[in-house]
């Protein structure tokens, strides 16, 4: 913005000039807030041609490890909830037992 070089000879001229200042500096702000909402439009255009785009680079895993790491989940599944089956009736068997001598 250029530099206004005036004599002020009342308070108004000085007024005036700080409102037309304030007033530009709010043209900037809306233009530079409508830049970004032109810019953020266009993002939000490109959103599922990039996500496809995304998509295409992924590796997905072949059927065969999928089955192999899935069969080898539940199996581990099934072993710990036996092994905390097997806790449950140990702890149930000792409460039995201390609860017999007890009385």
């Amino acid at each position: 913005m250029a530099k206004m070089n005036m004599t002020v000879d009342n308070k108004t001229d000085e007024i005036g000039l700080e409102m037309k200042k304030k007033l530009e500096e709010k043209r900037i702000k809306k233009a530079s807030k409508q830049q970004k909402e032109k810019e953020m439009k266009k993002e939000n255009g490109n959103f599922f041609k990039n996500i496809k785009e995304e998509m295409k680079k992924v590796t997905w895993p072949s059927r065969k490890y999928v089955i192999k790491y899935s069969i080898i989940t539940i199996i581990m599944i099934v072993l710990l909830a036996f092994f905390f089956l097997g806790i449950s009736l140990l702890f149930d068997l000792l409460y039995g037992l201390v609860q017999g001598w007890i009385g």
